[in-house]
């Protein structure tokens, strides 16, 4: 009579469950929306708040674009340091360049419509805007437009990345 002995058997599948172990510690580790890694002080991404109402919240934060344009203020605070404007005249502008040579909102209403999605730390806004504003020297009265502006969240505040403006040229 023979008599086997299993030992590889036994020593393989511990082996691969130290190593499935092993992934699974180096996975989570890896995880960028893990609890560690957003409640570590030192981990450079930053969880934007989950919007309950992207809808709401997107409204507000065009609002306040046009009204610090309308106001003359000051949109610093409102752009990310890699801001991008494209416009339908095929004008666009960085973020210095835009501060450096604002639109000029006289008046506008907002459209009937905002679509807004969140996706972790951006929110994409389509939204429609009739507006009577100054854009590169050209007066731009009653035009009603689509725009399309991405916000990121910074930690502290939303800011705009990227705006189309696609105001009908003239």
């Amino acid at each position: 009579m023979t008599v086997t002995h299993q030992p590889r058997r036994s020593a393989l599948a511990a082996a691969a469950t130290i190593g499935i172990a092993a992934l699974l510690v180096l996975a989570s580790a890896c995880t960028s929306d893990s609890d560690e890694a957003s409640s570590d002080t030192t981990a450079t991404a930053v969880t934007a708040p989950q919007l309950a109402d992207p809808v709401a919240t997107a409204t507000e934060l065009v609002t306040a674009w046009l009204e610090a344009l309308k106001s003359g203020e000051s949109v610093a605070d409102l752009m990310a340091p890699n801001f991008e404007i494209q416009r339908a005249d095929g004008s666009g502008a960085n973020r210095d360049e835009y501060l450096a040579n604002p639109a000029v909102v006289d008046d506008y209403t907002l459209g009937d419509t905002v679509i807004a999605s969140q996706s972790g730390n951006t929110l994409s806004v389509r939204w429609s805007l009739e507006v009577s504003e100054e854009i590169n020297g050209v007066q731009f009265d009653d035009v009603d437009a689509p725009r399309l502006t991405v916000f990121e969240w910074t930690g502290d505040a939303w800011q705009i990345v990227g705006y189309a403006n696609f105001t009908p040229l003239r």
